[in-house]
């Protein structure tokens, strides 16, 4: 498929999601002290890849490729969550929505705790890294509170 053909799909399909979710995503940004601006600065950044930015859009305009969207979109039959019926066929399973992802399933729950400890970890660096100071005689010494050392 041409990449242009491949935009007009996209557009048509998103046209077609506007009048089911305008309501939500309309209200949400609209709504005052949402970080709207954030999100045009996130949007801007240089730094953060043209991933994180479509996978941010997706999610606040109900268009994450998932099995419930599928679902809805007849992509697919059932928006079951196919990690959970492998990993767990006596339970139920649940409808595989991005928050079902991002919290519930317990077939991702330990990359998730895993990627939870990573960020965790990162802010430890992070402060130890804002809160030493080196000292050329005594070598790296922390500060304590907010107060400028003497």
């Amino acid at each position: 498929m041409s990449k242009v053909v491949k935009t007009r799909a996209h557009l048509m399909a998103a046209r077609l999601q506007v009048l089911e979710n305008n309501q939500i995503t309309t209200k949400f940004l609209k709504r005052e002290g949402n970080c709207r601006a954030d999100l045009g600065e996130h949007w801007n950044d240089k730094r953060v890849s043209m991933r994180a930015k479509r996978r941010l859009l997706q999610s606040i305009s109900f268009q994450f490729p998932c099995a419930a969207n599928f679902e809805k979109w007849d992509w697919q039959e059932k928006g079951k969550c196919r990690l959970c019926k492998a990993h767990y066929p006596d339970l139920p399973a649940f409808s595989e929505c991005l928050g079902h992802i991002h919290g519930y399933c317990k077939a991702l729950q330990e990359p998730r705790i895993a990627v939870h400890n990573g960020i965790f970890r990162d802010f430890i660096v992070h402060i130890g890294k804002q809160l030493l100071e080196v000292n050329e005689v005594l070598g790296p010494k922390w500060l304590i509170g907010c107060s400028q050392p003497a």
